[in-house]
């Protein structure tokens, strides 16, 4: 072939190749969906990200493919020549004028494809995500998938990066090209290390290592134009483009390493999904009891191991061997333990529920109307989980294995828990019958989260006083108990309507009644207040219409 046919082939040939590839996958996906559960048939977000990741993956070899014609060497003659093709001259006229025609038309892909990518990214991804289009943000996934959620951008800040090294070689001169291709790789390099944008931390290291390889390499072989020792250079650029490679390769070998080690071993035995409001101290205690129990019995609690919200759900699909629903009365409401749960069903993470006694499981009321009921799950498409996830979890919820929470929170009944998720048994760890303890904790045993929140203090307290006479150790004062005579300090657990509870009241004035008995009032919730002079009269009041009824 002549020059003019020879690039023209393999521009059509490079064209040839995604439609080639796209229509494979139209069939493939044909032939799967009409095969499957449901004949569901082709899904076009599957092919248009399909299409879209061949794109990602293939710009800077197309682009530098079709920009051919307007890479040009000079000779010592003074004459120009297409560098590709070294019987064509640069003179604009000729051969050199239809492939440059062909060669500029055949741009208007990737500029066109890099068009639709900031379109998608600045002005279609927030109106879709506060709409929860999840169909859309499927087929668009390979753009913003392998970012951090609010790194969106750099997609596009990428493509125009690779875009212009391309162009970089087009400019005129050894030292523009130099500079030009310095500015752009110090930037990116500045720009990564700045914002962290990939998903997975081990790639934002990758990126710096590989543009920082590309930066030395370059700024080694510029020592070429000077006429200098192209030995020692050559010996630099090999070293780092070793280590480039041997980076990319480690880099492999550890997300390998990695998949297989969370595969037969996760880093946490169990997550403990809870409303912190309602279930935060019951959450505490569990982790407490479990961890007492094996150490191999590793549990999750977000306030503990959650560092970054962005991997929140990564803990759960990729390092969590059991997912614990801790079921109080609202958590079917909280966004983000909802989006717990989808992805615990997702990556079929074994689920237990620990359903507490006032807990409802959804019905089909609750399911369909679902969006109206929480109307803020919309949030969730921004990781991938849209309305009809949410709905299917919650059919799914009521098929996972039940544990029923009982409303006394004592020492048997956190044993009964633990027995129950772990498997084994152990002798009470939770002392709770001693006779006559000296130091006593104060509860409302009515109120699961006070009286968990005394089992946790109770469960520091005690390290601390190993060692010391049985009768010195504290107790959690039970219900139908009177505070024994022999109590010298009460640690008062304070939480919200404590006060009018008649067990607590009476506890309270039994320790009033003692010589030596001092009071630690404990505050166990942010909205607890303590009684001001119209609360005793509201009692009073009441007490009093009461008495009428009770008289009537």
């Amino acid at each position: 072939m002549d020059p003019v046919m020879k690039f023209s082939t393999r521009t059509l040939m490079v064209l040839l190749l995604f439609a080639v590839a796209s229509c494979v996958h139209f069939l493939f996906l044909a032939w799967k969906r009409s095969k499957g559960e449901g004949g569901k048939g082709l899904q076009i977000s599957l092919l248009a990200r399909t299409a879209g990741t061949l794109f990602m993956v293939f710009f800077i070899s197309l682009c530098s493919s079709l920009l051919a014609p307007f890479r040009c060497n000079i000779h010592p003659n003074g004459r120009w020549t297409v560098q590709a093709y070294h019987g064509v001259y640069c003179d604009g006229v000729g051969p050199h004028q239809v492939m440059a025609v062909v060669g500029g038309l055949a741009c208007l892909l990737p500029l066109g494809f890099l068009a639709i990518c900031m379109w998608v990214i600045i002005i279609e991804l927030p109106k879709r995500l506060q709409q929860a289009d999840v169909k859309f943000l499927r087929a668009c996934s390979f753009l913003f998938m392998r970012f951090r959620p609010g790194a969106e951008i750099f997609s596009v800040l990428f493509l125009i990066r690779n875009a212009l090294v391309v162009l970089c070689p087009l400019l005129p001169g050894s030292s523009a090209k130099v500079v030009s291709m310095n500015l752009i790789l110090y930037g990116s390099l500045a720009m990564t290390a700045y914002s962290k944008p990939w998903r997975a931390n081990v790639c934002n290291f990758l990126d710096m290592m590989l543009v920082t390889g590309m930066l030395v390499i370059l700024d080694m072989g510029s020592l070429f134009i000077q006429d200098n020792d192209g030995g020692t250079t050559m010996v630099i650029c090999l070293i780092f483009s070793a280590m480039m490679l041997l980076s990319i390769i480690g880099a492999v070998f550890y997300g390998v390493a990695k998949h297989f080690m969370q595969k037969y071993r996760k880093p946490f035995r169990y997550f403990l999904c809870h409303q912190k409001i309602a279930a935060g101290s019951m959450a505490r205690l569990l982790k407490m009891e479990l961890q007492k129990r094996n150490s191999k019995f590793t549990t999750f609690v977000d306030c503990d191991d959650l560092n970054d919200l962005t991997r929140l759900f990564s803990y759960v699909g990729q390092d969590t061997e059991t997912f614990v629903i801790m079921g109080s009365p609202d958590i079917l409401t909280r966004k983000w333990c909802v989006g717990e749960m989808c992805t615990a069903r997702s990556h079929k993470v074994k689920t237990v529920l620990l359903a507490w006694p006032d807990f409802v499981k959804p019905d089909k009321n609750f399911i369909e109307n679902y969006d109206s009921i929480v109307p803020d799950i919309t949030e969730l498409a921004n990781y991938n989980i849209g309305l009809q996830e949410v709905q299917d979890t919650m059919a799914w919820i009521n098929t996972v294995d039940t544990i029923n929470v009982p409303s006394l929170v004592c020492g048997e009944s956190i044993e009964h828990i633990c027995g129950n998720l772990t498997g084994t048994q152990r002798t009470r760890s939770i002392a709770d019958t001693r006779e006559s303890p000296d130091c006593i904790i104060v509860s409302d045993l009515d109120n699961m989260e006070a009286a968990a929140t005394a089992y946790v203090l109770l469960g520091l307290i005690v390290p601390k006083l190993v060692g010391g006479q049985k009768n010195n150790m504290p107790a959690v004062l039970q219900k139908d108990r009177s505070v024994p005579n022999s109590a010298c300090s009460a640690l008062v657990i304070c939480s919200e309507g404590c006060f009018k509870q008649f067990q607590f009241g009476d506890w309270l004035m039994q320790v009033a009644k003692l010589p030596d008995c001092c009071v630690l009032p404990i505050i166990a919730e942010d909205g607890f207040r303590f009684p001001s002079p119209s609360y005793y009269e509201e009692r009073k009041v009441e007490r009093m219409l009461e008495r009428r009824l009770n008289a009537d």
